[in-house]
C-alpha cells in the first residue's frame, strides 16, 4: 500500500486528451496503486475501469472524465499531492462548476470571430481543455446548461465557422440569439418564403412573413409596414437587421440598390432550395419552401434502359454475356417518365427545376453529368447482357453508393427488363425453374433426377451462350451429365466444327472408356501422343466427329492449331488446372472460341478467389472485370478485410453459372445408390512403357520353349510383373525405401488426386493393394504429401496392432487406411471410410467385392465410392473388359488368375501387348 501523503500526481493537456500519471518518492509507480483510490468517486469511469492505458504507469482521459474529476475526488487527496499544472486545472474544473451553478458561462464570440469555437467562464475566456470539457457537457448534460432548447439542436456549429466573415456586423447579444443560446423574446418569427412561378412565368417569388408567436397567424411584410400590428413597429430596426443579415448570409438576396429582393431567377430558386434556405435556417432564420419539395430533394431521377422487346423472342437474341442488347432510355421521377428525346431537350436548356405534366422535376448537375457520361459510354459500347445481369442478381445487396468497385457502366442506371428477359433471368437465379429435359434417346444408361437437372441446366445456358461450371462432388456423375449434354447438344449444333474436351492425363482413358459404354453413337476423336494430327491434316482429321478429346498439355502444345477452330463446345474437366491464371497452360487455354463453354471441377476455389476468377474468365470473358479489376473490388475485400457484403456480392454474380452438389443434399441422397463403382483408367508414363515391353518380350522368348507347369510358372511371373510395372516402376524394380516416387505412375498421381478431395472433405479412405511394397511406398507418399500418417494393415501385423489400427480409424483419429488384399479382405468392419480404392486387381470379382465390403456393410451411413485403377493400353484394361462382358460368368466361374495360364500363346499375346496410343508422352 502506497502513502498517499507521499504521492505525486502529473496532469498534461495535449492532442485532445488529458494524460495522468502518478510518482512515488520521485518515482513513477504502477498505475494499479492509485486509479483506484484516486477514482473512488469517479462514477462515469466506472471508478477507473473503463479507463484507456498505454503503459503500467499512464491513463488518458477525455476533458469531461477530467473535469468531473477534477471537481469531485476524494478529500485524502490533498493539495501537496498535485503539481502545479494539475492544481491549475482544478482551480478551472471548480470555476466553470460554479459558472454552470450560476449561468455566468456562455459561447465566447471572441472566439468565433477568429474563426474558432470556445466558451467564455465567468466572463473570462476558457483555456482550451475547458472549452474541450464544455462541448462534452452540451452533449452529455445539456439539462446542466443555460441554454435555449434551439442551441443545443443546432450545435456544433463547426460547418458554420468558415461563414464567420458574414457575423462580423452583428453585435455579441444578436450572435447568441442567431446560435440559439439566448431566448429571442420578439413576439413573431421572420420567414422568408419561396413560391414557385405562377403558369407561364419564369421568376420564382420572394416573400418575407411575420409569424405571431402565439396565434401562428401571418403577416407579409413590407415597407410600408401597413399590415402588421401596431405594437410590433418598435421592432421595424430589429427586423431590418435580420433582413440585412440574411442577405449577408444569401448575397442574392440583395438587390443592386441593397434593397431586399423580390424575385429569383430558375438558378437563383436552385440554389436557394439546394444550400442557402438551409445556411439560413442553421442561422436561425425561418424558411419557407414549397410543399413539394421536402418530397422532391432527396428524389433522384432514375436513368432507366428499357429493354425493347423482339418479336422473334428472346431466344435467338442472347448468344453469351458481351451480347448487345437493344433498349430505349428514360428518364423518371416519381411517376413521371420522360423519354431521352423529352428529356435532353430540358437538359440543352439548361433548366434546372421545372414542371412537366403537372410534376415539378429537379435536375441537379451533378446528375445531369453523370447521365450524359453514362449514355455517351453505353452507346458508344453497346449495353451488354452482362451488365443487365450483374445489376439484377446485386440488386439485393448493393446500391449506386456502396459498389464503386464494380466494372459496369451501370451502376447509376435501372435497366427494366422485358418479359422474356425477366423469365431468363429469373430462371438463372434458380436451377429448379430451369425446364428439365429428357435424357437423350441415345444416352445408353439412366439419369438420377439430379443428374438430369445438371445436363438440362448445361443445356439451359447453352441456349443463351452462357457458360456454366458444374461443381458436383466427386462421384455424384459430373462425366454422365456432360455426355448426355453432348447427346442432346448434338442435336442442334451451331456449326460443323465437333466439340472439345480438354482433362488431365489421367482421366483421359476414363472420358473414352465412359463415351464408348453410355454414348456409342456419339463420333470422338483422341488427339493425344506422338502421332496425333498435325498442321494442315489437323482440321481435317476431325471432319464428321461429334467431339475430340485432348489432354491439358497436348492442347498447350499444339494451342495455335486448337485456336483457328471455332469450336461447337469446350468443355475443360478438372478445372482447377487452369486456376492459376498466370500460366501459359491457363492463358492458352483461355484464349480458346467456342459456341459454349463448360468447366467441370469438385473444386471451383482451392485457395484464393483468383481461381474462381481464371475459370470464369474462360467461361464468360469479361463478366467478372479484368484481373487486376476483380482483385481490388473482390480480393482485397473478401480476403484482406474479410468483408462479408462483398462476398455474398461475389456468390450472387457467380450463381448462376455454377452448379454444386454434395453428397449430403437432401435431394441428392434421395437418389444416390448405396455403393458406386468408378473405374479410373490411366496411361503409362514412358518408364512404366519401356519397362512392360521389355518383360514381355523376354518372356515370350521363353515361353514358347516351355510346356506344362513351366509354361504356367512364367505366365503367372508375367502376371505379377506386369501388375508391379502398371502400379510403379520403383515396386517392379525394387528400388530401396529411399526412390523417388512422384511422376513415375500414373496410378499414383491419380491416387494424389483422389486423396486431395477426400481430405479436403475430410472422408475416410480405404486403399487396397496386394503388394507389400507397393503398400509401404503409398504409405510413405502420404506422409511425404499430405503431412498424414496412414495406417498398413498386412499379414505381417500382429492381432493387438491390428485391433488398434482398426479401433482408431473407427473412431476418426486416421483418415487413410491402406490395407493388403489378403489381409483386408474379410472380418473388418470399417464403416468409417466412404471411399474405397483398389490400387491394383485381383481379378477375383469375389476377393474384390469382400474387400469393398470392408467398408460397404451393414453400419455404413454413408454413401460409398468404390474406386478401381486401371492402366490403359495393358493387361489391366483387357481382363476388365473380359470380365465385364462375362461378369455373370466371371463372379461364378472365375476364382483366381490360374484361368490365364490355360490361354493359347496367341491369345496370351494378345492379352499382354502394349496399345501404344496410351503411353504417356506428348511430345
Amino acid at each position: 500500500m502506497i502513502d498517499v501523503n507521499a504521492l505525486v500526481l502529473h496532469t498534461k493537456w495535449s492532442d485532445e486528451q488529458i494524460t495522468l500519471w502518478g510518482e512515488h518518492h520521485g518515482e513513477r509507480i504502477h498505475s494499479n496503486d492509485w486509479v483506484p483510490l484516486l477514482f473512488a468517486w469517479h462514477e462515469s469511469s466506472f471508478y477507473g475501469t473503463f479507463l484507456e492505458r498505454d503503459d503500467a504507469h499512464t491513463v488518458y482521459m477525455n476533458a469531461l472524465d477530467a473535469y468531473r474529476l477534477f471537481t469531485s475526488y476524494p478529500h485524502y487527496f490533498l493539495g501537496e499531492c498535485w503539481t502545479e499544472t494539475s492544481k491549475s486545472m482544478i482551480d478551472e474544473a471548480r470555476q466553470l462548476q460554479d459558472a454552470i451553478l450560476n449561468e455566468r458561462i456562455q459561447p465566447s464570440f471572441a472566439a468565433w470571430k477568429e474563426g474558432k469555437w470556445g466558451w467564455k467562464v465567468n466572463g473570462a475566456r476558457s483555456s482550451e481543455w475547458i472549452s474541450y470539457a464544455m462541448d462534452e457537457l452540451v452533449v452529455a448534460e445539456p439539462e446542466h446548461l443555460a441554454g435555449s432548447e434551439a442551441f443545443f439542436e443546432r450545435f456544433p456549429f463547426d460547418h458554420l465557422l468558415d461563414q464567420v466573415g458574414l457575423f462580423a456586423d452583428l453585435s455579441e447579444e444578436s450572435w447568441l440569439i442567431k446560435i440559439g443560446w439566448d431566448e429571442d423574446d420578439k413576439p413573431f418569427d421572420l420567414l422568408i418564403q419561396l413560391e414557385e412561378p405562377a403558369e407561364d412565368e419564369q421568376l420564382w417569388q420572394i416573400r418575407v412573413f411575420l409569424r405571431d408567436a402565439a396565434t401562428a397567424d401571418e403577416y407579409q411584410w413590407d415597407r410600408e409596414n401597413t399590415v402588421i400590428p401596431s405594437d410590433w413597429r418598435r421592432y421595424v430596426p430589429l427586423i431590418e437587421e435580420e433582413l440585412q443579415f440574411a442577405s449577408t448570409l444569401v448575397p442574392s438576396l440583395r438587390g443592386k440598390n441593397g434593397a431586399f429582393v423580390s424575385t429569383f431567377s430558375e438558378n437563383e430558386a436552385w440554389d436557394f432550395l439546394n444550400e442557402k434556405a438551409r445556411l439560413l435556417e442553421e442561422a436561425g432564420i425561418g424558411v419557407m419552401l414549397p410543399e413539394w419539395w421536402e418530397a422532391l430533394k432527396d428524389l433522384q431521377p432514375d436513368l432507366k434502359a428499357k429493354v425493347k422487346t423482339s418479336s422473334a423472342g428472346y431466344a435467338p437474341s442472347f448468344l453469351g454475356l458481351n451480347t448487345i442488347v437493344q433498349f430505349d432510355w428514360k428518364v423518371s421521377t416519381g411517376d413521371l417518365e420522360l423519354s431521352e428525346e423529352e428529356f435532353m431537350k430540358l437538359v440543352n436548356g439548361r433548366r434546372r427545376l421545372v414542371k412537366v405534366k403537372g410534376t415539378w422535376l429537379k435536375l441537379d448537375p451533378a446528375f445531369i453529368r453523370e447521365v450524359r457520361h453514362v449514355m455517351n459510354n453505353v452507346n458508344r459500347n453497346g449495353l451488354h447482357l452482362r451488365d443487365v445481369l450483374e445489376q439484377h442478381l446485386l440488386q439485393s445487396t448493393t446500391n449506386k453508393e456502396d459498389d464503386e468497385g464494380s466494372t459496369s457502366p451501370l451502376r447509376y442506371v435501372n435497366i427494366e427488363l422485358n418479359k422474356d428477359l425477366a423469365k431468363m433471368v429469373e430462371q438463372l437465379g434458380k436451377v429448379n425453374e430451369v425446364p428439365i429435359k429428357a435424357p437423350s434417346t441415345h444416352f445408353q444408361g439412366s439419369l438420377r433426377d439430379y443428374q438430369k437437372t445438371g445436363s438440362s441446366w448445361l443445356l439451359f445456358l447453352r441456349k443463351f451462350g452462357l457458360g456454366g461450371c458444374l461443381a458436383d462432388d466427386m462421384g455424384l456423375g459430373k462425366t454422365i451429365q456432360t455426355i448426355d449434354y453432348l447427346l442432346l447438344a448434338r442435336e442442334n449444333r451451331q456449326n460443323a466444327s465437333p466439340a472439345l474436351l480438354i482433362c488431365p492425363t489421367s482421366v483421359l482413358g476414363n472420358w473414352q472408356k465412359e463415351l464408348e459404354q453410355f454414348a456409342p453413337t456419339l463420333k470422338v476423336a483422341v488427339h493425344y501422343g506422338a502421332t496425333r494430327a498435325k498442321g494442315t491434316d489437323f482440321q481435317s482429321a476431325f471432319q464428321g466427329y461429334d467431339l475430340v478429346l485432348t489432354t491439358y498439355t497436348t492442347a498447350q502444345l499444339d494451342i495455335e492449331l486448337f485456336r483457328a477452330i471455332v469450336w461447337d463446345s469446350v468443355i475443360i474437366d478438372e478445372a482447377q488446372n487452369i486456376k492459376n491464371s498466370a500460366t501459359k497452360q491457363s492463358r492458352s487455354i483461355r484464349s480458346l472460341s467456342g459456341y459454349h463453354k463448360i468447366a467441370l471441377t469438385g473444386t471451383p476455389v482451392e485457395n484464393r478467389l483468383l481461381e474462381l476468377w481464371a475459370i470464369f474468365d474462360f467461361l464468360n470473358p469479361g463478366y467478372l472485370g479484368s484481373e487486376s479489376a476483380f482483385k481490388k473490388r473482390f480480393v482485397v475485400a473478401v480476403e484482406r478485410d474479410r468483408d462479408d457484403k462483398m462476398l455474398r456480392q461475389l456468390q450472387q454474380l457467380v450463381q448462376p453459372f455454377l452448379l454444386r452438389r454434395t453428397k449430403q443434399d437432401p435431394h441428392v441422397q434421395l437418389n444416390l445408390p448405396e455403393k458406386q463403382e468408378i473405374k479410373e483408367f490411366v496411361p503409362l508414363t514412358a518408364e512404366q512403357a519401356s519397362l512392360y515391353e521389355r518383360v514381355i518380350q523376354d518372356t515370350f522368348a521363353r515361353l514358347e520353349k516351355e510346356a506344362g507347369m513351366k509354361r504356367r510358372g512364367l505366365i503367372l511371373a508375367l502376371l505379377g510383373k506386369l501388375k508391379q510395372i502398371c502400379d510403379h516402376p520403383a515396386l517392379y524394380l525394387k528400388e530401396d525405401k529411399k526412390a523417388k516416387l512422384v511422376k513415375r505412375s500414373n496410378k499414383l498421381s491419380k491416387l494424389e488426386e483422389l486423396l486431395e478431395d477426400i481430405l479436403e472433405k475430410n472422408e475416410g479412405c480405404l486403399i487396397f493393394t496386394q503388394f507389400l511394397s507397393m503398400g509401404a511406398m503409398i504409405q510413405r507418399f502420404v506422409s511425404e504429401r499430405f503431412g498424414e500418417e496412414a495406417y498398413f494393415l498386412h499379414g505381417g501385423v500382429p492381432k493387438t496392432k491390428r485391433d488398434e489400427m482398426i479401433e482408431q480409424f473407427q473412431n476418426n483419429e486416421k483418415r487413410i487406411f491402406i490395407l493388403s488384399l489378403k489381409a483386408g479382405g474379410t472380418g473388418l468392419n470399417l464403416t468409417e471410410a466412404n471411399h474405397v480404392i483398389h490400387f491394383d486387381r485381383w481379378w477375383n470379382p469375389a476377393v474384390e467385392n469382400q474387400a469393398t465390403d470392408r467398408a460397404h456393410r451393414i453400419g455404413q451411413k454413408r454413401y460409398v465410392t468404390v474406386h478401381k485403377m486401371i492402366s490403359l493400353g495393358t493387361l489391366e484394361e483387357r481382363i476388365d473388359d473380359m470380365l465385364e462382358s462375362k461378369k455373370e460368368l466371371s463372379e461364378k466361374v472365375i476364382t483366381s488368375e490360374n484361368w490365364i495360364t490355360e490361354l493359347s500363346t496367341q491369345e496370351l499375346r494378345e492379352l499382354f501387348v502394349l496399345r501404344k496410343e496410351w503411353v504417356e508422352g506428348e511430345a
